[in-house]
């Protein structure tokens, strides 16, 4: 034991410092190991046991056994499977992926070795989430038996942490599992590698995630809420080449015209309230009007539309969404709007034709990213997101009105007055902690929508950010009641004027992207064409993928984008079919890929 504790000390001292001074510089000894008649650990403050004793007998080993034995069928381990089924796709709609999609499931199904249920190997373990340590016994004999895609370990009291030690060989697993392999000790669970680690392991993390939890706690709890969010939210935002060429074709056709385009951002020293539709925007109607000569006013979406109807203009309105429908649901708004129209280049073209005052932006996390000489981040998943990153570009004041990014239970998730009215506007979540009162619920969009708000605030650091919705609490906003707000008068002509002239009419050059997207195609049938001899080695083979598609986004965004959300769709259904059939039928599934991949192909005239 003396050793083992000796050895994670040098390993610590060496690559993690962080840790070899936290347990040198742990203070009180709450807790005391056992070492009679079987090891335990004993609590000084409560009096009692870590672990359950029998006839005077410490049964750590024997417990620690029972929690590591075959979590795949063990009822102490819960298993969150995030795709239950191989799901079909809309050929109209994504006509070559779902193809390519389709075809693999129809051949799935008719496999000898086809189940309803899954197969599994023996010896390797899915995305796999320990929240505490304990002794951290079951961990040792779970590293021992298993490989893993990969490993997460919580553990909020630093004291447990440094009993492992005599149990743990720490040193082994960070050797053994590199970078697969993350442990938190204190504090809360660091949501940014969360998130990174699911951008960096889409699809094999898309599957299955085991969780085991070795005892309960307040911080324990929390943690396992913020996993799960990263973990659902993982799912969305893929995208498909049928849905980015729309906004790609839409660019290309929109830049280089009369509208001005955005060519840098530059802080004026004015407030900005950006406005989204949340239902909470209703409560704030009469402080927005009382505000408006105080504040620049900057609309997201449909809420111009509850706006106009309160008699309120705002001085930017922006949208992103390239569907056709957008012309016909802003039309009637957009002919009276008098205020400056911000759009994306992805937007049909129309909106730009119906505004008295068009200007446009290149955004990023779309096919255009890379097809500009300045493009706005942070934009995603949602209109909202893009109108608070424009809102932080330009001021160090920001005030956010309707994101709630969350709603309240069996209440509508909109403002009133919007597009939503004559539509079903109650959604199922899970609840999550509130802003200005309690009881909010979220779902994995409005969670993806804030966990990227959060990275904007983070990234981007506007000295003030005041959250006056009622809704989900936003990290880095400040909670705020509108009564509490008193604003003075600006000159607001000059700091409009301020911000318009951040753009200009540009002259964006067009490459011909047919061959970045023939060496990414070939790239990725090159890398996809091995024989993997278990399920391991596919998730080895996805990964690296993964890692190539993510690395291609940032040679040549437009083709990275273009194809990234198919790949995404088009492995996780080789992925879940695999694990539904035989590994030997990976070559069959390749070969459907082969057959239709060339079908993607770009259009740009």
């Amino acid at each position: 034991m003396q050793q083992l504790f000796a050895k994670n000390m040098k390993y610590f001292y060496e690559n993690i410092p962080s840790f070899y001074e936290l347990i040198k510089n742990i203070k009180t000894r709450r807790f005391q190991i056992i070492n009679e008649n079987g090891f335990n650990i004993y609590d000084t403050q409560t009096k009692n046991y870590f672990y359950p004793v029998e006839n005077s007998k410490h049964l750590m080993q024997e417990v620690s056994e029972l929690y590591a034995n075959n979590p795949m069928k063990n009822d102490l381990w819960y298993k969150y499977f995030l795709t239950k089924d191989l799901p079909y796709y809309d050929e109209e709609i994504l006509p070559i992926t779902s193809k390519i999609c389709n075809k693999i499931i129809d051949y799935t199904k008719t496999t000898t070795d086809y189940t309803e249920d899954y197969y599994f190997e023996k010896d390797f373990l899915h995305t796999t989430t320990i929240f505490g340590i304990g002794a951290g016994l079951h961990i040792e004999y779970l590293t021992q038996k298993y490989d893993f895609q990969s490993l997460f370990i919580y553990e909020p009291e630093p004291e447990f942490f440094a009993i492992s030690c005599y149990f743990v060989d720490w040193a082994r697993i960070y050797d053994s599992l590199g970078d697969k392999f993350y442990l938190f000790i204190r504090g809360n669970i660091d949501t940014k590698v969360l998130k990174q680690f699911y951008d960096s392991k889409t699809i094999s993390s898309n599957f299955l995630r085991l969780e085991f939890t070795t005892y309960e706690s307040p911080k324990i709890e929390n943690a396992k809420k913020e996993f799960h969010l990263a973990n659902i939210s993982n799912k969305r935002g893929w995208g498909s080449f049928e849905d980015e060429s729309v906004g790609f074709k839409n660019h290309l056709k929109n830049i280089n015209k009369d509208v001005p385009i955005l060519y840098k951002t530059t802080k004026t020293k004015a407030p900005i309230c950006v406005i989204a539709n949340g239902a909470s925007l209703e409560n704030e109607i009469e402080w927005i009007k009382e505000n408006k000569d105080n504040m620049i006013i900057i609309s997201v979406g449909t809420s111009i539309r509850p706006l106009a109807r309160a008699g309120i203009e705002a001085d930017f309105h922006i949208e992103i969404e390239r569907m056709p429908i957008l012309v016909d649901i802003l039309r009637p708004n957009l002919e009276t709007f008098n205020g400056y129209f911000v759009g994306a280049s992805v937007i049909d073209s129309e909106h730009f034709k119906i505004a008295k005052k068009p200007l446009m932006f290149v955004r990023d996390a779309s096919s255009t990213t890379g097809i500009s000489n300045y493009f706005l981040r942070y934009c995603s998943p949602m209109v909202g997101n893009t109108g608070f990153s424009f809102a932080s570009h330009f001021s160090d004041e920001v005030y956010m009105v309707g994101f709630d990014v969350g709603f309240k239970k069996n209440k509508r998730v909109h403002a009133s007055g919007s597009f939503y009215d004559d539509k079903d506007d109650k959604e199922e979540g899970y609840p999550v902690k509130g802003n200005l009162s309690d009881d909010i619920y979220s779902n994995d969009l409005l969670n993806l929508s804030r966990q990227n708000i959060e990275m904007t605030i983070h990234i981007l650091k506007p000295k003030k950010v005041y959250n006056l919705s009622d809704g989900a609490y936003i990290h880095g906003a400040i909670p705020t009641y509108s009564k509490n707000i008193k604003l003075s008068k600006i000159d607001k002509d000059k700091y409009i004027k301020e911000i318009v002239s951040s753009f200009k009419k540009d002259n964006i050059k067009i490459l011909d992207y047919s061959g970045f997207l023939k060496l990414y195609k070939d790239k990725i049938i090159e890398l996809l064409d091995k024989t993997p001899k278990n399920r391991k080695e596919l998730t080895d083979i996805i990964d690296l993928v993964n890692d190539y598609t993510l690395a291609f986004l940032q040679y040549e965004p437009a083709v990275g984008t273009l194809m990234k959300g198919s790949i995404w769709h088009i492995l996780n259904a080789i992925y879940i079919s695999i694990y539904k059939t035989n590994v030997k039928e990976y070559p069959k599934m390749l070969e459907i890929v082969k057959n239709y991949i060339e079908e993607y192909k770009i259009e740009q005239k």
